[in-house]
């Protein structure tokens, strides 16, 4: 997944997700200050808490019967806000991309790391990641980026909300 329209066929999104994926993607990115992921969320109809998770666990989607969709984003408060952000937008990606909406008594999303599911795990995470890097950075929004500050990854890295490792990855990938 590349762009915007790879992420859309992919995944299950209204008209009114796809507008506020658009807009979040097309936003002019001044001031080198990152827009919210988080407002971005709870716009989506999450509802966003910073909890203490397990060591190395950066976030996950529960069910929420409180939540405007049925869904809540946990991330590890114990870590950056760059890492926090990435989360949101990681935990959103399976919400779009690999839960069934019509079964409200969906098991929370999980890593089984037996076997063949594994595999199939792997997959959904890369898939998650896919997403929150198009939503970041693609459809030219990092090539415009990167024109408007003359490549300086500082500010790059700022605008985005990002860590410096993300950035470099995502610098090879767009």
């Amino acid at each position: 997944m590349y762009s915007l329209r790879d992420v859309f066929a992919k995944g299950r999104f209204n008209g009114e997700q796809r507008d506020l994926l658009r807009r979040f993607n097309m936003v002019p990115k001044g001031l080198c200050k990152a827009s919210s992921v988080k407002q971005l969320a709870e716009q989506l109809g999450f509802s966003v808490d910073q909890v203490d998770l397990p060591f190395g666990m950066s976030g996950r989607l529960v069910s929420d019967a409180f939540s405007q969709n049925g869904y809540a984003i946990e991330v590890n408060r114990k870590q950056s806000v760059e890492a926090r952000r990435w989360a949101v937008l990681h935990e959103m990606g399976h919400y779009f991309l690999h839960v069934d909406h019509l079964d409200p008594f969906q098991e929370t999303m999980h890593l089984d790391r037996s076997g063949e599911v594994f595999y199939v795990e792997q997959i959904k995470e890369k898939e998650a990641n896919q997403f929150a890097e198009v939503l970041l950075f693609g459809d030219g929004a990092l090539a415009a980026a990167r024109s408007l500050f003359r490549n300086d990854n500082e500010a790059l890295r700022r605008v985005f909300g990002v860590s410096v490792k993300t950035l470099d990855i995502a610098m090879r990938r767009f």
